[in-house]
């Protein structure tokens, strides 16, 4: 592995949890012989949506303000993929999706760490082609109307809280709001995808995602190796140290 200085790291074995499309697209070595089709594999697959992360401290403990210890998971209706393409129309429809958690009130030493004051986390999705004419801007200085962009969209989202839990209105102390170019920035995903490749039939379909690639002793781990979320991506480490090791890790575990 050569790092940004120069450096390199030698090692009998790699492995890559940085994605599919890092990977083959940008880490791999451009003078490897197999480098042509995995590129062109990689680039067959689209990536996945982005979201907004609303990130919300407030005055007043969980017990106070009636916050759960629960996730609200809110629709607007029961057809969600209609739901999704009227908002990714326009940013002023309603939310396909609002993801509300409350960290604070299910710290169960938070209140004696910080009697007078909760914290929430309102997500929801929102596609790259919305910020995309701000890519080659910098973090904290991407302009007025994109602060301005940030404003609206955040307001949405507090409006989500404020329905949901009227306790809080008045008592926000400080927000924040990440976005796809948040994700980009910090996370080195192209197009500030949540959730790495999209899962389409085709992807699924793709026999060739495995943790062993055609690179002799490169593995692949993480969330595009299996399917997104926290179970499946720890599953995948599981499967990968399986291929290295050449043995059913998984029995391990049942």
């Amino acid at each position: 592995v050569e790092l940004e200085n120069g450096e390199k790291i030698y090692a009998p074995k790699v492995v890559s949890s940085a994605g599919i499309h890092k990977t083959y697209l940008d880490l791999i070595d451009k003078k490897t012989p197999i480098g042509e089709v995995l590129k062109n594999q990689a680039n067959s697959l689209r990536p996945s949506i982005g979201h907004l992360c609303l990130y919300i401290g407030l005055k007043g403990n969980a017990s106070d303000l009636q916050l759960p210890k629960a996730n609200y998971w809110i629709y607007p209706h029961n057809d969600y993929d209609k739901a999704l393409d009227d908002f990714c129309k326009d940013a002023s429809a309603d939310l396909p999706l609002t993801y509300i958690s409350f960290p604070g009130a299910k710290d169960p030493h938070w209140r004696e760490n910080h009697p007078n004051a909760s914290t929430v986390e309102i997500i929801t999705f929102a596609p790259w082609s919305w910020f995309e004419k701000w890519d080659d801007t910098k973090w904290k200085k991407r302009g007025e109307d994109y602060d301005a962009f940030k404003q609206f969209l955040s307001e949405r989202l507090l409006e989500k809280l404020y329905e949901h839990c009227p306790l809080t209105k008045g008592q926000v102390d400080y927000f924040e709001l990440s976005t796809p170019l948040s994700t980009k920035h910090f996370c080195s995903y192209k197009k500030g995808e949540v959730y790495g490749l999209d899962h389409t039939p085709q992807r699924f379909l793709s026999d060739w995602i495995t943790p062993e690639t055609p690179i002799k002793n490169l593995y692949l781990t993480g969330q595009d190796v299996m399917s997104v979320g926290i179970g499946t991506s720890a599953v995948s480490g599981i499967l990968t140290a399986g291929a290295m090791t050449r043995k059913n890790s998984l029995k391990e575990f049942l």
